[in-house]
């Protein structure tokens, strides 16, 4: 038995297992410690593009809200300013009616209400003792006739829309229900949250302003109130809003999630809006449920946390209470979105993975050891027959070989000869093996160099053909507006001498006439021939004619010269409009009605801009390739459009400028053809990406501009779109470009 123990079988089966279970082991620790580390990095990556979509997703229905009221508000401050063509005092009179308990509404109060058709007017209430002066009368009804039809039009998106003012008046569309109509007479629209949060004294900045959640009472739904103040001047009118229905939205938050996570928004100042487990909580609170009031440390460290992040959207790690926690706010109320993930994910996929190796490892091992047992029991006697296993490992290219050198024989020496044979070619192979890895990184990275320039040399090749272009196109208008202009200038500068020759004549006949009435005969006949009395009718109005046709031209030719400045490689101070209006000019006749088509509108709403110090005709270049891509996408709508819904929405080209600041100005240049996805938006600015057919663009167009705006003259180039709605490009410039 002792004999047993101390043989070399025993022993070598006992430090192989010893061994094997070392490396499982470690393997194991490793595995799990490299899993761990690989799966919070893919964790936090996941996150981050989660909560990016999220907040994206979660604040399209308040960045709506906020841009319809702005419409609204300009238009109804736009309608305010026309002039009255009216009679406002019977228009009034036709449309309001008294109600007993003091108030003014637009219905009588001896009809039923549900006479009332909600479905296509706006519900009217003017509060008691109002004092309704003139202004104050065409103001509500020109609210109610606007609200009326923006409020159906974006009924499907918002339960109503609302002008409330000052004076406690109000208009209200609510699809289907008159609830200006059911409003009690003692509301003081003045004196609740919706009205004084974007009032002068608690909204000095104009902006829209949200009003908390809050359950409303006659539609028992969870709401919030998008605010827009309305001023004329420094002249407070009231205020426009909507109020959005938070019912799925906070459905949303709560079940749509990834597994094993939970998401809950709050707002800035603490109240709760959302949360799994504290809805009933928040219902009871009336929206008013502050976290500081919850005994719950955990979620006060959330909100701690969450509520100091400075960037939009952030993936923070909670250590105390091992979680990650997924941040954005969310555009318009001010909320945040979070989702918290258990690091407990983690650490169990990790262990899973770790507890499979050992299982593995433990098999593997038992099953080793078994037949290392049964090889050294029938081979140990057999020295020769270890030789020719080994013989044979070498053969198939395992150089793992560790024969026993401890006898002092042949067999011994032979195997001491041996193991440094395969050590050896183990090192040879190996060296051999590194060098020819390294030369296959060393060809790929040439490789990838190569591809890299040649598709540098090509981007630079057409660019450099699109700029010659350009060039040449500026140079030959150049030569054609210098050579039409001598001789317009020559004709224009004539014509004041000939329309002064020509009165002098004209009155010269008419004296002529006068004292002498009775021509002789061969002078009438002459007289008749010739059509003298059509002749000195029409004359002056030819030439008058003739002087516009003149002032045309040299218009033309002006604004022919300023596109030229394609050549120009200085620096000048100009005049943007000038180059706006030169490129709409030389695209007059795309613009213009076409046989498939209706003409193309320019809307121009310029500011008073300084002169800008840039490259004039790098930027005309860039005007004129998106001026040419709205008129493109217009042409696209309009073949994808109805008669009737191009009529409803003409085709139409807006340009915006205004001063930003000191420093800088904004050029916006719009369309409302069919917009740009989203999958699009991204590239829009890469070389040789396009999406027009084959000979219809190069895909330069927009990836040169951009490099003149950013590159040239340190701008910024960027687009905004809403699919069906068109699309917005946005130009940032400096006034000084370095």
């Amino acid at each position: 038995m002792m004999k047993r123990f101390t043989s070399l079988t025993y022993k070598t089966l006992i430090n192989m297992a010893l061994r094997v279970t070392g490396v499982v082991l470690v393997s194991a620790g490793v595995s799990y410690v490299h899993v761990i580390s690989r799966l919070e990095t893919q964790t936090k990556m996941q996150l981050e593009r989660y909560i990016t979509r999220r907040g994206q997703q979660e604040s399209t229905i308040f960045k709506l809200a906020e841009d319809n009221l702005t419409s609204l508000r300009d238009r109804l401050v736009q309608e305010l300013k026309q002039p009255i063509d009216i009679d406002v005092q019977a228009e009034f009179a036709r449309q309001y009616f008294a109600w007993n308990d003091g108030t003014l509404r637009n219905f009588p109060q001896n009809r039923p209400t549900k006479e009332f058709d909600s479905m296509r007017y706006a519900g009217s209430v003017i509060g008691r003792n109002v004092q309704m002066t003139e202004e104050l009368k065409h103001r509500q009804l020109t609210a109610n006739k606007l609200v009326s039809a923006y409020g159906a039009a974006w009924s499907n998106r918002f339960v109503d829309t609302y002008y409330l003012t000052p004076e406690n008046t109000g208009v209200n569309y609510w699809k289907g229900v008159p609830i200006a109509l059911e409003t009690p007479p003692e509301v003081n629209n003045p004196k609740e949250e919706y009205f004084y949060i974007a009032d002068p004294q608690h909204n000095p900045k104009r902006s829209p302003q949200w009003t908390g959640v809050y359950l409303d009472p006659s539609v028992k739904v969870w709401m919030v109130s998008a605010i827009v103040p309305v001023y004329e001047g420094n002249r407070f009118l009231g205020i426009v809003g909507h109020d959005v229905v938070l019912t799925d939205l906070i459905q949303h938050a709560i079940e749509d999630k990834l597994t094993g996570t939970y998401n809950i928004i709050f707002r800035s100042d603490g109240r709760l809006i959302a949360h799994p487990q504290k809805i009933q909580e928040i219902q009871q609170a009336q929206g008013q449920l502050k976290i500081d009031a919850i005994n719950d440390p955990h979620l006060k460290r959330i909100f701690q946390l969450a509520t100091n992040t400075k960037t939009q959207t952030q993936v923070l790690e909670n250590s105390q209470d091992r979680e990650y926690l997924a941040v954005t706010r969310l555009q318009g109320p001010d909320w945040y979105f979070v989702t918290v993930y258990p690091q407990s994910l983690l650490s169990g996929a990790a262990w899973d993975t770790a507890k499979f190796i050992l299982i593995s490892g433990a098999i593997a091992l038992l099953i080793e050891v078994l037949l290392l047992l049964s090889v050294l029991q029938q081979k140990i006697a057999k020295p020769l027959q270890q030789l020719t296993a080994a013989s044979n490992q070498l053969t198939n290219g395992d150089f793992a070989i560790n024969l026993d050198t401890t006898r002092e024989d042949e067999l011994g020496e032979l195997a001491s000869s041996f193991n440094s044979m395969a050590s050896q070619l183990k090192t040879s192979f190996i060296q051999l093996e590194e060098v020819n890895n390294a030369l296959e990184i060393r060809v790929e990275e040439r490789t990838t160099t190569l591809q890299d320039t040649l598709a540098q040399l090509r981007r630079t090749q057409t660019q450099m053909i699109q700029s010659e272009k350009m060039s040449a196109l500026g140079q030959l208008v150049a030569g054609v507006a210098h050579e039409i202009n001598n001789p317009v200038n020559f004709i224009h500068g004539n014509l004041t001498y000939i329309e002064n020759y020509a009165q002098d004549l004209l009155k010269f006949i008419q004296l002529y006439q006068h004292h002498y009435p009775h021509l002789v005969a061969e002078i009438q006949t002459e007289a008749e021939k010739l059509e003298l009395e059509f002749i000195q009718d029409d004359l002056p109005k030819m030439l008058s004619s003739m002087k516009i046709g003149t002032n045309r031209i040299r218009e033309i030719v002006l604004s022919l010269r300023n596109f030229s400045r394609l050549d120009e490689a200085e620096l000048k101070a100009v005049d943007i409009h000038e180059g706006i209006d030169s490129t709409l000019l030389i695209l007059q006749h795309r613009l213009k009605e076409q046989p498939h088509r209706p003409a193309i509108s320019v809307v121009k709403n310029y500011s008073n801009l300084p002169l800008v110090l840039c490259f004039p005709g790098q930027l005309n270049q860039v005007f004129m390739n998106i001026l040419s891509n709205a008129i493109d996408a217009l042409e696209d709508a309009n073949q994808q459009r109805t008669s009737t819904e191009t009529a409803a929405h003409p085709l139409t080209i807006s340009i915006h400028t205004q001063l930003i600041c000191e420093q800088q100005i904004m050029i916006a240049i719009a369309d409302n053809g069919l917009g740009i996805p989203d999958t699009i938006t991204t590239r829009l600015f890469d070389p040789f990406f396009t999406t027009k057919d084959v000979g219809k663009g190069s895909g330069l167009g927009l990836s040169i501009s951009y490099q003149i705006v950013a590159e040239l003259h340190k701008g910024k180039l960027h687009c905004h779109s809403t699919p069906g709605k068109g699309a917005e490009f946005v130009i940032t410039l400096p006034i000084k470009a370095n």
